[in-house]
Parts: structure tokens; C-alpha cells; sequence
């Protein structure tokens, strides 16, 4: 599905474009975007293109925003380890300051930031609404660092949606990395919740809401369910196995930081009801898995 950009106004700068996320945003849509490229290419038609380095970008902001009406914000920049997550929040925490002091002073009438539900915390069994509070858990000790200046500015009455997006399945996402092994893996008991997106909806989702007014926006989900349950759903696919790790082993093979994301339970509210936790939805997210694991094989 492709965007139709009668209702979106301008150019709409994305930054983040040769990434995961970032470039099915672009996928999706038609023309009309300026990418910020850095390390990786940023593939498709009709892109204006602008080259440098997000994180030392405090001189450079007007000139990459120079002519746009929109932004769609989905750098993250990251590490491998803890202390380099920190160290890079640190500078990215800085960095978006200075792009939105820019955005302040600018013509730009739409902002959308991609974030993550882990800002959320484990939430257990509650569902997990726009309003909720954020005790972020996981990567998003680190990465919430980075964002904190653009809730502030959300709390202030400034012009910015965050999408905070759940589990992301696609081509290239976590997937194959968790459940591509010999055997499906139950994380500790088991009963954490998982919600589920596709990378196409959620970029589709991303487009639509562009002239939105300002808030914290949930994405419509794929599926809702225990990672227990999605353990089954792909072992069924996959033909194979059922393997239990305990969190123990999940800290010794992925680190402290992964682990606290994989075992965190967010039970997100699309606004949709229970609908994602149907057996339509369900089936939706078996087609997709399905679709998923063909294509890669490819």
C-alpha cells in the first residue's frame, strides 16, 4: 500500500530513511521526501537526498530543514554495549535539543517522532494506554535519554506526535535473530505479553496520522498475545521445536539490557479493544508470519 499525498502537505524530511523502519517509511510512500543519509543508502525514486551525521548536526539542522513542511524522525542511534547505548543517548539527547530549537523557529507544521513501548516498563497484565506512565526497562534506559527532550516538548505544548511502536516483524527485524534458531525459544515462564506490528502497517500507520494533532499514538497491532503463545504460533510454522530458556540463560547469551526488553510484559491498547487478541487477528499474524518466512528463504 502506498501513501496518497493529497492530504500531506510539502516535503516531509525523514531521517533514519537506510534503516529498518526508516525505509519502509520511505517505501510507502510516493514522492515528496527529503532523506538525511549517513552510513547507509537510502534507496527509492524521487528522493531528494542530504548528507551527514544526525548526532553532530547542531550547524546543519536549518539547511536539512530548509523548504520542509513535515518531519518524520526515525534515527535512533545505538551501540553495542551499555556503556556506548549511554554515551550515545547522551549525544543524541543533545542533538535533538538542537533540531528542536530549530523546529520552534521553523514553518514546519508537523513532527512525528518513532519510539518504542518499551519507555513504558513492564506493565505486567495491564494494558497499556497513550497516558500511561513511563518507567522505561530494556534498551529504553538508554534510548528514553535521547527521546526525553522531545516528551518535554510534547508536555509543553509543542506541535510533536510519538508513535511508540511495539514488536516490529519484518524482513530483517529481531525475528530471525530470536526465532530463526534450530528450536522456538519460551523466555522464562513464558506469560509476558507481546504485541505485534508489521513494518508495512506501522509505516503506513506513520503516514496517516501526519496531520494529526499532537500526542503519544499506538499504532493499530498485528496481534496481542503471550510470548508463549507467538513461541507456538512459529514452531507450528516453522515445523520445529519448543526450547525453554531461563532468564539466567537469556542474561548469559544476550546481556542484561536484552533480556529486561524480551522478558518485559506490554500489553499495548491500540484502540481497537480485544479485537488483536481475536482469532482473526491471529490469523492475520499467521499469514504474515507465513508470507515472512517464505520471502526470506527466497
Amino acid at each position: 500500500m502506498r501513501v496518497n499525498f493529497d492530504s500531506v502537505p510539502g516535503r516531509t524530511l525523514v531521517t533514519g530513511g537506510s534503516g529498518f523502519i526508516g525505509s519502509m517509511i520511505i517505501k510507502a510512500s510516493t514522492s515528496n521526501i527529503r532523506a538525511l543519509v549517513h552510513q547507509g543508502s537510502v534507496e527509492g525514486n524521487k528522493i531528494d537526498r542530504v548528507y551527514g551525521d544526525f548526532l553532530s548536526g547542531e550547524n546543519q539542522f536549518e539547511k536539512w530543514m530548509d523548504g520542509v513542511d513535515s518531519i518524520i524522525h526515525t534515527a535512533r542511534p545505538s551501540s553495542r554495549n551499555t556503556a556506548g547505548r549511554y554515551w550515545i543517548a547522551r549525544r543524541t539527547r543533545k542533538a535533538n535539543l538542537s533540531m528542536i530549537s530549530v523546529v520552534k523557529e521553523s514553518t514546519i507544521t508537523s513532527t512525528i517522532l518513532m519510539h518504542g513501548s518499551l519507555s513504558y516498563g513492564d506493565k505486567g497484565e495491564d494494558i497499556v494506554t497513550t497516558d500511561s506512565l513511563l518507567n522505561p526497562v530494556g534498551y529504553a534506559k538508554a534510548y528514553s535519554i535521547g527521546e526525553r527532550p522531545w516528551v518535554d516538548f510534547l508536555h509543553s505544548g509543542g506541535g510533536v506526535k510519538i508513535v511508540r511502536a511495539p514488536w516490529v516483524l519484518g524482513p530483517g527485524s529481531w525475528f530471525e535473530m530470536l526465532y530463526g534458531g534450530e528450536t522456538i525459544p519460551v523466555f522464562g515462564d513464558g506469560r509476558q505479553w507481546m504485541s505485534l506490528v508489521s513494518v508495512e502497517s506501522l509505516a503506513n500507520f506513520t503516514w496517516s496520522i501526519l496531520c494529526d494533532k499532537p500526542g503519544v499514538h499506538h499504532p493499530p497491532l498485528l496481534y496481542r498475545c503471550r510470548q508463549s503463545d507467538f513461541a507456538k504460533i512459529v514452531s507450528e510454522i516453522r515445523g520445529v521445536g519448543i526450547s525453554y530458556v531461563s532468564r539466567s540463560g537469556l542474561t548469559r547469551k544476550y546481556g542484561n539490557m536484552a533480556t529486561d526488553a524480551i522478558c518485559s510484559s506490554i500489553r499495548l491498547d491500540d484502540g481497537n479493544g480485544m479485537s488483536s487478541e481475536s482469532t482473526s487477528s491471529l490469523e492475520s499474524l499467521v499469514n504474515y508470519l507465513t508470507s515472512m518466512l517464505v520471502f526470506s528463504k527466497t
